[in-house]
């Protein structure tokens, strides 16, 4: 039977004992489908962790949701069943027989963890339940096609319909067989004219020699009639989600030229996929998650807090651009301010000077503000800053022609083995990095948004974001405040304002 529906707000968890993971936006008759992946509860580490499943939502304007009580998607009972020990990422579309298909991952650790992808159906369009089959999809591929990818990561099918082949194309993160081992990651492609029988072919679709192993890929087009390739990476260069860009859906596929990297945000920000917007197609909804930090040892988690929904859009020239959605602003967060800053000019000479925000909020807040102009070496925020101004820093530094270099630290940053050892100072030396997201070559001519939700932190400023989940502070910490800073110079800011809001 369809499971019961029950009202929510917020799409960040499914409870407080569960994370969300992968997400797999489809957007049906202007109505938003989110499935995403969904951890055990209270679990923490593989392999407990990733024996997820499917949770489902729907909304008509992406601030209200309706979720599915039980999972559209669940691990196999049987210890031989190909998703025993998880039903891991894949897409939604609909099939020609107007219902909805989902192609899935498939992992069992007593296949050697094996990753294979499988069928499920549903007898509709808006998937209000699904019969999965029981054994992997039909591959006609010829034994040097298969050998040509590594046998154990084949996973996070993305399914769509190529117009001008007049088929169906599967896109399949895996890795090359052969090559140097740490840059092996490409995109595999499959073709079907029917979504039941498949053919691996055997040249990848994408293959740029720079990473270990991509995730959770998508293809889509914009009325520019460009093509873009949106993928998420879990080792450097350009950790997070990234894109690129091509003429034609079978490539090649290039970085974008504007020194970006085709990095939407950081690492934190991660396997986050698109539908496109209800009555606007040359826009794309994006969901993603932000990782849950382990309290007891400090490691990062898989699965986390679904982001606030982003709004992306190619500018001109092609480039694509990260938005808050204005109409979930709008309902969130309520119209009355908090706090408005009545001087909008802070400066300090030769030195670096502070000042503390006077606000308190147990709610969701959002912090707006233009910049109006700048003459110091850098200035921002600092978050869960303490009276020694460790913290996390939102840092704006001045270049040339009016642009910024604009990053997420945290402070203090870990000192070289020698100074640590001789100070007896020993910091975490996180995978991040003292800087977890930098965005370089931004021109800022409108009003920067920071989201905040708890502890997770979203900094939307020039068609970037940089997205973050704060340390937890202990329960002795004393002082623990949001401040601005100035360093050597003056800036002066319009609008400030901090507004409260509702879950999201």
């Amino acid at each position: 039977m369809p499971s019961k529906i029950s009202l929510t707000t917020s799409i960040r968890r499914p409870s407080e004992n569960t994370a969300a993971a992968d997400a797999i936006p489809i957007l049906v008759d202007n109505e938003y489908h989110l499935f995403h992946l969904s951890t055990p509860p209270s679990t923490i580490h593989h392999p407990e962790r990733l024996r997820s499943s499917w949770s489902h939502l729907r909304s008509k304007c992406l601030t209200q949701w309706e979720r599915a009580e039980k999972p559209a998607l669940s691990p196999g009972e049987s210890t031989q069943s190909p998703d025993a020990d998880g039903v891991w990422t894949g897409s939604a579309i609909l099939g020609s027989d107007g219902n909805m298909h989902i192609f899935y991952t498939g992992y069992n650790l007593a296949q050697g963890g094996k990753q294979v992808i499988i069928h499920a159906t549903s007898n509709d369009r808006t998937g209000s339940q699904f019969t999965k089959s029981t054994q992997p999809i039909h591959l006609k591929s010829d034994g040097a096609a298969r050998a040509a990818f590594e046998d154990i990561d084949f996973r996070d099918p993305f399914v769509l319909y190529n117009e001008d082949e007049k088929c169906y194309w599967m896109i399949v993160a895996t890795r090359l067989a052969t090559g140097p081992h740490w840059t092996r990651g490409c995109l595999a492609l499959l073709t079907s004219e029917d979504l039941q029988t498949w053919s691996l072919e055997p040249k990848p679709l994408y293959a740029p020699n720079d990473m270990m192993c991509p995730e959770c890929p998508e293809l889509f087009q914009l009325p520019n009639k460009k093509w873009y390739l949106v993928y998420s990476r879990f080792s450097a260069p350009n950790a997070g989600v990234v894109y690129r860009v091509a003429d034609n859906p079978r490539g090649p596929f290039h970085a974008p030229k504007d020194g970006s990297g085709g990095r939407l945000d950081g690492r934190r920000w991660y396997a986050a996929k698109s539908c496109p917007k209800a009555n606007d197609p040359s826009k794309r909804v994006f969901f993603g998650w932000v990782a849950d930090q382990c309290a007891a040892d400090g490691k990062w988690m898989w699965g986390g807090d679904m982001a606030m929904p982003r709004e992306v859009m190619a500018k001109e020239d092609g480039t694509l651009v990260v938005k808050p959605i204005r109409q979930a602003l709008d309902t969130v967060f309520f119209a009355q301010p908090l706090m408005e800053l009545r001087s909008t000019e802070f400066e300090a000479v030769g030195s670096t000077a502070t000042k503390t925000l006077e606000f308190k909020s147990e709610r969701p807040y959002m912090i707006t503000f233009g910049i109006v102009s700048s003459s110091a070496t850098s200035f921002g925020l600092i978050f869960d800053s303490d009276s020694d101004l460790s913290g996390c820093y939102l840092r704006f530094e001045p270049t040339v022609d009016g642009r910024y270099i604009v990053s997420l630290a945290t402070a203090p940053a870990p000192f070289d083995d020698f100074w640590a050892d001789q100070y007896k100072l020993y910091l975490p030396k996180g995978v991040d990095g003292p800087t977890i997201v930098r965005h370089d070559n931004i021109k800022i001519d409108k009003p920067v948004t920071i989201l905040r939700s708890r502890d997770v932190l979203e900094v939307f400023v020039a068609g970037r974001s940089l997205s973050y989940r704060l340390p937890q502070q202990p329960s002795t910490a004393k002082g623990v405040e949001t401040r601005l800073f100035v360093e050597d110079g003056r800036v002066e800011y319009s609008d400030f304002k901090v507004i409260e809001g509702t879950d999201y």
